[in-house]
């Protein structure tokens, strides 16, 4: 399944010491070509990293090549309707998690992250799978 892959997961990638299970599936998945991304993860990228440093230099690059997911009226009106139904439950979830999320519904892909519990709740209203690769599962 393509995968779009959230800020955090990108960050445990990008680390020197990072979580080994985090980069053995981002690095499978980069070769399997079925990774893609979107404004908002590459906009969260970009704010740490510096293009004079090398190693982020070549994350940026590597960024650069992927397909980016377009967020236009539709994909802010899905994101809409998902935070709208999380706060009728009473659930505050970030604007970015759930324009990512609906990014990745529009076009078919789950959401892979490390950690965020925001993808979970945004899956049991209505949004797109997720998989949390900290814990090596599909869904939680």
């Amino acid at each position: 399944m393509p995968a779009l892959v959230d800020t955090s997961a990108w960050i445990e990638f990008f680390k020197p010491k990072g979580d080994p299970r985090v980069k053995l599936a981002l690095q499978v998945a980069l070769e399997e070509g079925v990774v893609v991304t979107a404004a908002p993860v590459l906009t969260e990228l970009l704010v740490g990293l510096n293009p004079a440093r090398f190693l982020d230099a070549q994350a940026i690059e590597r960024l650069r090549a992927l397909e980016s997911v377009a967020i236009g009226w539709d994909v802010c009106e899905r994101a809409g309707t998902l935070g709208r139904t999380l706060t009728r439950r009473g659930q505050r979830v970030p604007t970015v998690d759930l324009m990512i999320a609906a990014a990745a519904a529009s076009g078919g892909h789950d959401v892979w992250h490390v950690g965020d519990r925001h993808f979970i709740a945004i899956e049991r209203a209505g949004g797109p799978r997720h998989r949390d690769l900290s814990v090596g599962s599909d869904t939680n």
